[in-house]
């Protein structure tokens, strides 16, 4: 039978390979900390860029529905259109925005390059539709 002395000496390898591996996980939470707070602040601008243009399509939609009262008949329905289009957009960035909130540290980037897509194409279609309310708006004057 083998003493307690011969054990122990025997287990040590294993004992130290324990000991090692919780060293190595109570590490690695506090790595996983500094993620999770790099991560918060990331969603914090992600969503205040994602709302200044929320909030500015918000305006346009606002700009739009005010000139629909005031228009006549022959570009109404036009403007009507432009009216559904940056609501489309809106709607876009409300579900990124979403998207965002409920990103994870594994998702994150997928999230986004998602997101930057969404806001490239919101931007565009916004400058888009501006340009033609403008233009009805200049052709109903002349």
């Amino acid at each position: 039978m083998k003493t307690l002395s011969k054990t122990i000496a025997g287990s040590y390898p294993m004992i130290a390979v324990i000991f090692f591996a919780i060293f190595m996980w109570s590490c690695g939470g506090g790595q996983n900390k500094v993620q999770k707070e790099q991560l918060k602040e990331a969603k914090e601008t992600t969503i205040q860029n994602l709302n200044k243009y929320k909030n500015d399509i918000e305006e346009r939609i606002n700009y739009v529905e005010g000139q629909i009262e005031e228009a006549s008949d022959d570009i109404k329905d036009e403007l009507e259109e432009s009216h559904a289009a940056l609501k489309e957009q809106q709607e876009l960035l409300e579900a990124e925005l979403k998207n965002v909130q409920d990103a994870s540290i594994e998702n994150w980037n997928d999230i986004v390059a998602q997101a930057s897509q969404s806001l490239t194409q919101a931007r565009s279609k916004m400058n888009e539709v501006s340009k033609n309310v403008r233009e009805l708006l200049e052709s109903e004057e002349e």
